[in-house]
């Protein structure tokens, strides 16, 4: 289930904003600091976390990239009053997600609301890249160690295949026999290598594909 930190000292804030939130879709958790859900952000049970509230924007710069440290792809949704243009542009470059500016009413929280659906499908789509990458890296160890198998073997057999027009071949039909079998053996290793990697890489195109095609309209 999708985890939501919604932090704000005002609890009354807090509890009108968590109401707008489908709670079978997130697993809503409100707290007056995010310190207090700095192991569910660790344990990467929440991956969106909303700030709001009257606070110290300095201290917030400061807190964003601990966050990231925490867990790299968390989105942070920033709830404030204007603020002055060399902090926005700092806070941004820190990694925030999205910045909302308060207003009073309801169409505060639907501004916030879409930002949170855009936040958790973007979420997805970095964690699904992760684990594309992680997938690729570990299937083409096996193929670089036979590539790797495969210059030691014509290193070695190179000297066999030498020309020297002082004499007449004869390493005779064991040395051909062996050169043959080292390179049956690569080539019943990198065949299913090959073909695991392309099979795991379309299996992950077609599900990011079918996301997207799924999707809400982005904000």
């Amino acid at each position: 289930m999708n985890g939501l930190l919604i932090a704000n000292k005002d609890h009354q804030s807090r509890e009108k904003l968590a109401n707008c939130f489908d709670h079978e879709k997130y697993q809503v958790v409100q707290s007056d600091t995010v310190a207090n859900a700095l192991e569910g952000i660790l344990n990467k049970e929440i991956q969106v976390v909303v700030i709001d509230g009257h606070y110290n924007e300095q201290n917030v710069a400061k807190l964003i990239p601990l966050l990231k440290k925490c867990n790299r792809n968390i989105s942070i949704i920033l709830v404030s009053e204007e603020m002055p243009l060399e902090l926005e542009r700092r806070i941004r470059k820190e990694g925030i997600f999205y910045h909302a500016l308060r207003t009073a009413g309801e169409e505060n929280h639907e501004e916030i609301c879409q930002a949170v659906a855009y936040a958790f499908r973007k979420y997805e789509e970095n964690t699904a890249m992760q684990k594309s990458r992680t997938i690729k890296e570990k299937t083409m160890f096996p193929i670089k160690s036979v590539l790797s198998t495969l210059m030691m073997t014509l290193l070695l057999v190179t000297p066999a295949f030498a020309i020297d027009t002082a004499q007449t071949y004869n390493s005779g039909i064991l040395v051909l026999l062996f050169v043959g079998f080292c390179a049956l053996l690569i080539v019943a290793q990198l065949v299913p290598a090959i073909l695991v990697l392309f099979g795991m890489t379309k299996a992950v195109a077609q599900g990011v594909s079918d996301k997207r095609a799924t999707g809400v309209k982005s904000i």
